[in-house]
């Protein structure tokens, strides 16, 4: 028998998809070969920037003014909850190359075969009902251009998105190059028309404390909004040269994600001050005037690219459950539990699934702090894994870390389903995602290095 290197034991669809745009991919969450690699990282500048530009976006925008804030400290809340966000997601983005694989299964190093079936999980579930908001503003907007019933709009919208999601990685990559530039253009001329209708001296009322509290709390709110999309980060990039600069990959994705959040946020804020109380969509409608049509066109556009990314990452976070079925099946069976949660949550729930979201979200920070510990201070670690070392079945020194890292934060959090003794005693300042990644990433390096010197001191007494 003629042994083979694994970089040559490769499928011919394998090969031939590094050319092909109008091919479904063939791979799922397993390691990309490096003779697969293709792509540039240009293309990650467009994908998070067009990904970011969405009606919800707008919204987070916006809850500046909701709650309280004036304009000029709504835009620097803003500012800084997209550094600290859009650094986190770039971060993680970084790895994709290296690694070759998915962010969720990669995860099984840090957390074990079997432990990386919990963020999985809450990242399959948190997928699936980004998925459901979205399509519901989505398809909203359709209704509004068409006069369609809401279900087939629901339907029409949805077949586009698990279609996107079907064909996969190099169908995405495109198809968000191309949204990037049509909404970059639509909304340069949404922007000319409701900017001067702004209130920019718009002042808070708020009492010096009260005002701290909720401004950290815009800021938490603008950062977890983008680096909620983390678990989704090395999905698209795993297809790069291996020897892809980080640098180069952190640039691309921190530069497309902060466009694309902090223009459209800015733009929300804008609005916001003008005190309207209506629908998103009759928002929109009544803003841009003459220009409402284009302007749910973008809705529409920017729906589908958001939700893209939604159900492709959902279905292989269902795929790193074990659950075994091909990605294109998984694709349809995320798309299909999205849709049914959209049609479900129009008539009044869609907020309430919203505030859900964001609540299951705060596991993300604990998560990220374990996976950059493992990969950025433990040189190595991706090799060893990829050569099949998974550890243990349960990794507990990243599952105790991770949990003991969410309970820590626990009472600093605050949302609208739940408010924490300490987020309340300062004044709404929600800081249970920044308390979760320091806890976690420290507990879980001292958990490393406390293992490795039992170990040497096993092999001292060995020898």
């Amino acid at each position: 028998m003629t042994n083979r290197n694994p970089g040559e034991n490769l499928s011919d669809s394998g090969m031939a998809y590094r050319e092909q745009v109008l091919a479904i991919e063939p791979h799922a969450t397993e390691h990309v070969q490096e003779t697969e690699r293709h792509g540039s990282v240009r293309s990650l500048f467009t994908l998070w920037l067009s990904a970011n530009m969405g009606l919800p976006v707008w919204l987070v925008g916006a809850l500046a003014i909701t709650l309280g804030l004036g304009f000029a400290d709504g835009v620097a809340a803003i500012v800084l909850g997209n550094l600290i966000g859009c650094a986190l997601l770039a971060l993680t983005a970084s790895m994709g190359p290296e690694i070759g694989m998915p962010q969720l299964p990669f995860t099984a190093h840090s957390f074990g075969a079997r432990g990386k079936y919990l963020p999985a999980l809450l990242n399959w579930v948190s997928a699936s009902g980004w998925y459901a908001v979205n399509s519901i503003v989505g398809a909203l907007a359709i209704v509004r251009l068409t006069t369609l019933p809401f279900w087939l709009a629901l339907l029409v919208l949805s077949a586009a998105q698990i279609l996107v999601g079907v064909y996969g990685y190099n169908f995405i990559h495109r198809f968000e190059a191309i949204s990037a530039a049509l909404l970059a253009v639509i909304f340069v001329i949404m922007t000319v028309v409701g900017l001067p209708q702004a209130n920019f001296r718009l002042l808070s009322t708020l009492s010096p404390a009260d005002h701290l509290g909720l401004f950290v709390v815009m800021t938490t709110a603008v950062a977890s909004y983008v680096f909620s999309w983390a678990p989704y980060a090395s999905d698209y990039a795993r297809y790069l040269p291996p020897a892809t600069s980080k640098l180069r990959v952190f640039g691309a994705v921190f530069g497309g994600a902060f466009i694309g959040c902090f223009w459209l946020q800015f733009l929300g804020i804008a609005v916001a001050t003008l005190g309207l109380s209506m629908s998103p969509i009759d928002l929109v409608v009544r803003v841009m005037g003459p220009v409402w049509v284009i302007a749910l066109i973008a809705v529409v556009l920017g729906t589908i690219a958001a939700n893209a990314l939604n159900v492709y990452t959902g279905a292989l976070s269902l795929l790193t459950l074990d659950v075994p079925m091909k990605r294109w099946m998984s694709v349809i069976a995320t798309g299909i539990l999205g849709g049914a949660l959209a049609l479900y949550g129009v008539n009044g729930l869609s907020g309430k699934y919203e505030n859900f979201l964001l609540l299951i979200s705060y596991w993300i920070g604990p998560w990220v702090a374990i996976v950059c510990v493992d990969f950025f201070l433990h040189p190595g670690q991706p090799q060893r894994l990829l050569r099949g070392s998974l550890g243990q079945v349960v990794t507990w020194p990243g599952l105790v870390a991770f949990l003991i890292g969410l309970a820590v934060s626990v009472p600093f959090m605050d949302s609208s389903l739940y408010e924490g003794p300490l987020a309340a005693a300062l004044h709404g300042a929600d800081i249970a995602y920044y308390v979760g990644i320091v806890v976690a990433g420290l507990l879980y390096y001292l958990f490393r290095v406390m293992a490795r010197g039992s170990r040497q001191a096993s092999a001292g007494a060995a020898g």
